[in-house]
């Protein structure tokens, strides 16, 4: 089971200056996310999606930008949310 730690922080200490850098270094984290993004491509070509629906879908966004990843998510378990995901985005 997953806990998380819902305590705020309230360091009065962390200047604006570092906090900048943790947020950049933060956002670079999330959106960087090779494994997941190969995972879910090779799924939705293995379920029957073209490469060009694909690049349709996707419209020339990342995957893990057009379908975000959820923290804590496996490469397997968002490949075959993110392909869902993409299907129903294709049909509609």
């Amino acid at each position: 089971m997953l806990t998380y730690d819902t305590t705020r922080n309230t360091r009065p200490d962390l200047s604006p200056e570092p906090a900048a850098a943790l947020g950049r270094a933060l956002s670079r984290s999330v959106r960087s996310h090779p494994s997941h993004e190969r995972a879910a491509l090779a799924s939705a070509l293995d379920d029957g999606l073209m490469p060009d629906e694909v690049a349709q879908i996707l419209a020339g966004r990342p995957v893990a930008e057009a379908f975000p990843i959820r923290w804590g998510e496996s490469p397997e378990a968002y490949a075959s949310r993110a392909v869902s995901e993409m299907f129903v985005a294709y049909l509609q």
